[in-house]
């Protein structure tokens, strides 16, 4: 027993985003890919007396060395975590065998967008669902409704490129927003993470009882297992989607209520008029991004009269 105390107060220490998002599903990944070897699924058909039996035998010690070694694995994982959710918004442009099917995602992509587009009082989830210009239509829909949150967030406060000021103005959220944000971020990754462990999990499984004979003997039956994973993968990926238009309601809050705490803390006085407080963000977002001169308007005093 003190040989597990260390580690579980080790697994309480790390973060409880990094508990959510990275440990819990590699975890299960663990669990799947162990079960799979403790059932004899990879020498033959796999039993559930022969999986009971050998989890009987598993002690304190070597319950602790599978804890360490699924924490390492996750700490391993989290680095590439924004890049597995990156692939799943149809970023390919880098991977050779996605690259070609990237056109094909596009294109499917497009004809719904055009579908909802062509039925009159969709415009809200057209917004939602698909950024405004075909040219940044990506392959998949979680890529699709991150982007259209992108492009659209701020823009009718002036900001022209939200995606390069949202970490400039992040610093000036009130905590319960930066909060929430975070959360929702949170949602996303975990969704993102439990659909490539699901349908890895899948894979393994499906050509495991392939290869080992085990779908004839079971007449079939075992694919269950699999399927079973794929489809719980495919409504990982909904809930992605889902939390990925929550995700992106939270950067139209961000811009609308602190778009003045940027100003002020560049040095400017808002204006009151929306008009030239809209003129003001293109100016300054002109200046930050494509470093055109600062704008003169509006200066903030030096004694903050």
């Amino acid at each position: 027993m003190s040989g597990m105390v260390p580690l579980g107060e080790a697994a309480k220490s790390v973060s409880p985003r990094f508990n959510l998002v990275s440990l819990i599903p590699s975890a299960l990944l663990a669990s799947g890919i162990g079960f799979l070897i403790l059932s004899g699924s990879f020498s033959g058909v796999p039993s559930i007396h022969l999986l009971v039996k050998r989890l009987e035998g598993v002690n304190v010690f070597l319950a602790s060395v599978l804890l360490l070694a699924v924490l390492s694995f996750a700490l391993v994982l989290q680095p590439f975590q924004l890049l597995l959710v990156r692939l799943l918004e149809g970023y390919w442009d880098q991977t050779p065998v996605l690259r070609s099917l990237r056109f094909i995602g596009v294109e499917i992509n497009r004809r719904r967008r055009d579908r909802i587009n062509s039925i009159p009082g969709n415009e809200d989830l057209l917004a939602r669902r698909y950024p405004p210009e075909t040219i940044d239509l990506l392959p998949t829909r979680l890529g699709n409704v991150l982007r259209a949150a992108e492009r659209r967030a701020g823009k009718h406060h002036g900001f022209t490129e939200p995606v390069e000021m949202f970490p400039r103005i992040y610093p000036y959220m009130s905590p319960p927003l930066a909060e929430a944000i975070a959360d929702a971020r949170d949602d996303l990754d975990v969704a993102c993470r439990m659909c490539a462990v699901l349908w890895l999990l899948a894979l393994v499984s499906g050509v495991v009882f392939i290869v080992d004979g085990a779908v004839p003997a079971t007449g079939g039956a075992i694919l269950a297992v699999p399927v079973a994973g794929g489809l719980l993968a495919v409504l990982a990926y909904r809930g992605a989607v889902r939390n990925g238009e929550g995700y992106g309601r939270f950067l139209y809050y961000v811009f609308d209520l602190h778009r003045r705490d940027l100003i002020r803390a560049l040095g400017y006085d808002p204006p009151r008029n929306p008009k030239a407080e809209e003129e003001l963000i293109k100016a300054i977002t002109a200046w930050l991004v494509r470093e055109e001169p600062a704008p003169v308007q509006y200066r903030a005093s030096p004694t903050g009269e």
